[in-house]
């Protein structure tokens, strides 16, 4: 099931950070309390959707998402690799896509790491497109206009 993010949620949203991630981050991240801390901050702005067995079991998926000037602005998203393959991660983004276009945003953005290209091949497939290489962030941007289901713009 997807659902909102609870309080409790944040220390499972935290594990995915670090397990699915970090790993392939270029950047160094801070340890334990320090990551938790990290992470939490950056889930007070914005909203988070988790996918999970249950409405009160642990999170194995999450998507964070920020709404600006008619941007949906995808901040993190993970599905934990024993839940990988199984549309989790399209499912989240579906979603998330659903909500900003009820927040009325006309395009989805997000960053993936320059060298995370099954990252890069999942968003394609979604419809996004690389529109800029941010060599500082050792990152692409990627966007895609969101459409009404009868394809027609908000």
């Amino acid at each position: 099931m997807i659902r909102w993010k609870r309080p409790r949620d944040t220390r499972g949203i935290v594990r995915l950070v670090r397990s699915e991630l970090v790993p392939v981050s270029p950047w160094h991240h801070p340890r334990d309390g320090r990551l938790y801390d990290e992470v939490s901050r950056r889930l007070r702005k914005g909203v988070t959707l988790v996918a999970a067995r249950s409405g009160s079991s642990e999170p194995f998926g999450f998507v964070h998402l920020v709404v600006q000037d008619q941007t949906l602005f995808i901040d993190l998203l993970a599905v934990d690799s024993a839940y990988q393959n199984r549309h989790w991660g399209r499912d989240l983004m579906r979603r998330a896509e659903e909500y900003g276009l009820a927040e009325g945003c006309r395009r989805a953005m997000l960053y993936v790491d320059e060298d995370n290209g099954k990252a890069q091949r999942f968003y394609m497939r979604l419809g996004y497109s690389a529109v800029r290489h941010l060599e500082a962030l050792k990152c692409y941007q990627m966007e895609k206009p969101l459409f009404r289901w009868s394809g027609e713009w908000l």
